[in-house]
C-alpha cells in the first residue's frame, strides 16, 4: 500500500513539473517573442550605445556580444505590438545580422544640419495643444480611421511669426476653409486642430489621409536647425502614435512622410511646391549645405528611434 501511494505521489509530482514547465515555457515565449506589426528596409550607418543589448534574432532568447560603440549598418526596422511598441533595428556587423532596440543605436548623419542636431542631443520643444473649435471635424478616409502619414508645409511668408500665422488662419478660416493641424517654429509646436480629424491644407487627394503642419520662416542657423528638429520630432511623434513606419512618400501613393510639393507631383489636386525652396535656400545661406526630404526623413528616423 505504501509503495502504491509513493508511486502515485511520484506521478502527481511529475505532472506538476510538466504543467509548470509548459506554463513557464509559454510565459518565456510570450515575453521574448515579438509580434511584428510592420517593417521597412533602410540603408543607414549607426554606432551601438554602451551596454546595448544585441540579439541573434527577434525572439531575443540568445544574446550576442558586440563591442561597445561598434559601427554597424542598419538595413531594416521592425515595429512591434507586444513589447511596449518598441522599434527594433536589424543591424549588420562583420557580415552577420543582429537585432537591437532602436533606442540603443545612434545614426550617423549625412547632412551638416542633422549632425548639428545630433551633437546637440536631438533637442525639441514640447507639443502645446491650443485646439480650436472653429475647424470642421471630418474623419480620415482610411479603413482604420487614422492618418497614414504627415504632410509638411512652409507658410511662404517672410518675417511673419508663429502667433501671427495661427491668428491669420483662424481669422480667415470661414472664407478660405483652409487649415492645418499644427504650426512649428524654432521654439514651439502649437497644435491648433485635433489630429484625430483631417485638415484642409493640401488638396482633396491628401487632406483625408494626412496630419499636416506649417513652418514659418526662420533666419538664423540655430533657429532654422531647431525648427527642423521640432518638425522632425513632431513627425516622428505622429507616426509613432499611429504605429506607422518612417518612409518617404512615393509616386504610387505609399510612404508616410510627404512635402506639399510631393503631393502636387504624385497625387495632384494642388500645385504648391513648399517647402523645397525654403529648405534649400535656408540651408545654403545659413549652413552652406543642402537640405531636402531625404535629409528630413533621416532626421525623423533619429527622433523616432528615441521613442
Amino acid at each position: 500500500m505504501a509503495k502504491r501511494k509513493k508511486k502515485q505521489n511520484l506521478i502527481y509530482l511529475s505532472l506538476i513539473i510538466i504543467v509548470a514547465a509548459i506554463i513557464g515555457g509559454s510565459w518565456f515565449y510570450s515575453h521574448h517573442t515579438r509580434e511584428v506589426s510592420n517593417s521597412y528596409a533602410v540603408s543607414e550607418t549607426a554606432t551601438l550605445s554602451s551596454g546595448a543589448r544585441v540579439y541573434n534574432s527577434l525572439s531575443a532568447i540568445q544574446r550576442a556580444n558586440l563591442p561597445d560603440q561598434a559601427l554597424v549598418k542598419v538595413n531594416r526596422y521592425y515595429l512591434t505590438s507586444n513589447d511596449n511598441d518598441d522599434t527594433y533595428a536589424r543591424i549588420n556587423y562583420n557580415g552577420k545580422n543582429y537585432f537591437v532596440r532602436a533606442t540603443d543605436i545612434e545614426l550617423k548623419m549625412n547632412n551638416e544640419i542633422n549632425s548639428y542636431l545630433t551633437q546637440s542631443g536631438l533637442p525639441h520643444a514640447k507639443i502645446t495643444k491650443q485646439i480650436s473649435s472653429i475647424f470642421e471635424q471630418r474623419g480620415y478616409s482610411t479603413l482604420s480611421g487614422n492618418p497614414r502619414g504627415v504632410v509638411i508645409h512652409d507658410t511662404g511668408n517672410e518675417n511673419s511669426t508663429i502667433s501671427s500665422e495661427v491668428s491669420y488662419m483662424k481669422q480667415n478660416y470661414s472664407s478660405t476653409r483652409v487649415f492645418v493641424h499644427t504650426f512649428i517654429d524654432n521654439q514651439q509646436i502649437i497644435n491648433i486642430a485635433d489630429t484625430k480629424y483631417m485638415a484642409e491644407g493640401a488638396g482633396p487627394y491628401a487632406n483625408p489621409y494626412f496630419v499636416q503642419f506649417e513652418m514659418p520662416h526662420e533666419y538664423t542657423a540655430a533657429s532654422f536647425a531647431n525648427q527642423l528638429g521640432n518638425a522632425a520630432y513632431y513627425t516622428a511623434y505622429i507616426l509613432k502614435q499611429n504605429n506607422l513606419p518612417v518612409t518617404k512618400g512615393t509616386k504610387d501613393g505609399g510612404g508616410t512622410v510627404w512635402t506639399h510639393a510631393m503631393i502636387s507631383s504624385y497625387l495632384g489636386g494642388t500645385d504648391h511646391e513648399d517647402p523645397i525652396s525654403y529648405w534649400s535656400t535656408s540651408a545654403r545661406k545659413l549652413f552652406g549645405t543642402t537640405y531636402n526630404i531625404n535629409n528630413f526623413v533621416e532626421l525623423v528616423q533619429a527622433y523616432y528611434n528615441q521613442m
